[in-house]
């Protein structure tokens, strides 16, 4: 599955009044005819509503598309003279990107009531059962107050400074795989001591899953490359294997021995190899993932994080998509890009199979199941729940709420006490599950 071909510019009409634009999962009807500007937003899958209209304190009366195909629509205006202008682009993903040389003055008024509201820094996540709203000011942002966002017609004004920047994201941005969530089943494998797993333990996590997440301690760190061995945790987080520039394996022979083992048994295979954390950035990043990808027959990549700029990690999780096409993407991102637990960027989010998230988080509310760990009718990637260092007890509590917001648990490896907890309580009822959605 190529997550890019799930979403598309559908449609730009423009007249001189109004430009139209649609995506997969939205509407925008930009009115160019009053004395300022107008855009009135729309969700478009799971229910066709008013999400919200955003007004601008400039006209739109010479605003007109430059270009226009599947993945983007681009909107110039000129505003104040001496060629400062507006830019405003519309992504497949359903992203709007505001670019302004002049001050700007954008008023929200909105036209839903929100179960999950968060904001951080004067960015704004929004988000009911169907989908909802995220508002991102990335540049120059000087005021932003907030008002009523308890009830359906909110509003929110910001002003922002010359030359800045605000993203406005409309979710869900693509449909939501059933089959895949149910279909494709992930297993961690993390141990400092014994960096590859046995084919003893491969074939057991492949009586439940089949898609095997080989950790950082796969490749080599700075003891590493000079020979010495790790003796103590502390030494494997010296060693910083999930920091290097080159992606080297401990041992060649293992890594292969591993792969071969995984889809001897039709079990897919993926690496970490973290943006967030590697020495590598941009293109020499990308350019190792290609390497490791093509050298080692892997089946995708696992993301310990992308950054912590938003404009970073969304060209990142992009151009990651267009190299791996229908591969598997699984990232990791409890906080970033914001440095925040409870919001985030589901027009980030969309490009990943899956998002794990709620690592060392071992008490949440409902909400934060259902609106941040799941992107179930958000960005539509499948939730995974970081569990590892959580109690058996808490554990098991869970096993039915992750579930109900059509969020997973992986298994973990070496095979513990949680594992085995998983194996007797959570499979069992997944499958049970899955039976009853493929009966209707």
């Amino acid at each position: 599955m190529n997550i890019l071909k799930e979403m598309k510019v559908e449609r730009v009409k423009e007249d001189k009044d109004k430009v139209i634009i649609v995506t997969t999962g939205a509407k925008y009807i930009v009115d160019k005819s009053g004395k300022t500007g107008k855009i009135s937003s729309y969700q478009l899958l799971n229910k066709e509503r008013l999400l919200a209209a955003i007004n601008f304190n400039y006209s739109f009366s010479t605003l007109s598309v430059e270009r226009k195909d599947d993945s983007t629509c681009v909107l110039h205006q000129e505003v104040g003279g001496g060629g400062a202008y507006l830019r405003l682009q519309i992504n497949s993903d359903s992203l709007i990107d505001i670019y302004s040389c002049k001050e700007l003055n954008l008023s929200f008024s909105g036209n839903f009531l929100s179960d999950y509201r968060a904001e951080k820094n004067g960015n704004i996540l929004l988000i009911d059962e169907m989908g909802g709203i995220g508002i991102y000011p990335y540049k120059g942002l000087k005021n932003i107050e907030l008002i009523n966002l308890n009830s359906k017609e909110w509003k929110i004004k910001c002003t922002l400074d010359n030359w800045s920047r605000i993203l406005v994201s409309v979710f869900p941005p693509r449909k939501f795989n059933y089959t895949q969530s149910f279909a494709e089943r992930v297993t961690h494998h993390s141990s400092w001591t014994e960096p590859y797993p046995s084919d003893r333990m491969i074939e057991a996590a492949g009586k439940y899953t089949n898609v095997l997440v080989l950790h950082s301690m796969i490749w080599q760190g700075k003891y590493i490359r000079k020979g010495k061995m790790l003796k103590t945790r502390e030494d494997s987080y010296s060693d910083a294997s999930f920091c290097c520039f080159d992606y080297l394996p401990v041992s060649e022979k293992e890594l292969i021995r591993v792969v071969k083992k995984a889809h001897s048994l039709k079990m897919k295979i993926i690496p970490y190899m973290s943006p967030f954390y590697s020495m590598a950035k941009g293109k020499d990043f990308l350019d190792r993932v290609e390497d490791v990808l093509r050298k080692y027959e892997m089946d995708g990549v696992y993301f310990d994080g992308i950054s912590s700029d938003i404009l970073y990690s969304y060209q990142m999780i992009q151009d990651t998509r267009k190299l791996l096409k229908d591969k598997i993407l699984y990232v990791h991102c409890t906080s970033d890009p914001l440095m925040s637990s409870n919001i985030y960027c589901p027009f980030i989010d969309t490009y990943a199979d899956y998002i794990l998230r709620a690592e060392h988080i071992k008490s949440f509310s409902n909400e934060y199941l259902r609106y941040v760990l799941s992107g179930y009718n958000i960005s539509n990637a499948i939730g995974y729940i970081c569990y590892y260092d959580y109690p058996l007890e808490f554990i098991k509590k869970l096993i039915d709420r992750v579930l109900s917001v059509n969020a997973r648990f992986y298994l973990g490896l070496p095979i513990g006490e949680r594992e085995k907890l998983l194996m007797n309580n959570y499979f069992p009822k997944l499958e049970n599950k899955d039976k009853l959605r493929r009966k209707r």
